[in-house]
């Protein structure tokens, strides 16, 4: 119900902004009162120059070549209705690739040790199939998404 929810508010709240601040607060306005529960979210809104704009809502931060990009801290969406959620800017270059993943990948667990936030950053400059299948032979706990965006510049207009 909360992600049928989130997807009618997505699709209201995006007919008059594009900000990821903004969409994240208005998703939030929504959220708080509606359970006891809390939702992560990680917007972003990349052109087809490369300009990327991010708002992190708790979620764990992406990383960009290999490094994670450092987001200002924010509450998950649900817990309160005056939070604010800063955005930051980056320029990505030709080649350059984003990868975002849920929780489900460092938290990947065996005989009770976890994948951990190291072996995910060591590994997470790779494609998102090598990612989530390391991820899985380590031992699924929890749903693992992860999603690889390259920028592709040999035509302006093109994402791979």
């Amino acid at each position: 119900m909360t992600v049928s929810m989130l997807v009618g508010a997505l699709r209201a709240i995006i007919e008059t902004t594009r900000s990821p601040a903004e969409i994240l607060a208005g998703l939030n306005r929504r959220l708080v009162g509606r359970g006891s529960g809390f939702t992560t979210c990680l917007a972003i809104r990349i052109s087809f120059s490369g300009n990327l704009i991010l708002a992190n809502a708790g979620h764990l931060a992406p990383y960009l070549n290999g490094q994670e990009i450092l987001t200002s801290p924010a509450l998950p969406l649900g817990l309160d209705p005056s939070a604010v959620f800063a955005e930051e800017t980056y320029q990505l270059a030709h080649g350059d690739r984003l990868t975002l993943l849920t929780d489900g990948v460092p938290e990947a667990s065996s005989h009770k040790e976890l994948f951990g936030f190291e072996r995910t950053s060591r590994i997470s400059g790779s494609p998102a199939g090598t990612i989530a299948e390391a991820a899985l032979r380590f031992g699924q706990a929890d749903d693992i998404t992860v999603l690889s965006i390259v920028l592709d510049r040999q035509s302006e207009n093109q994402f791979q």
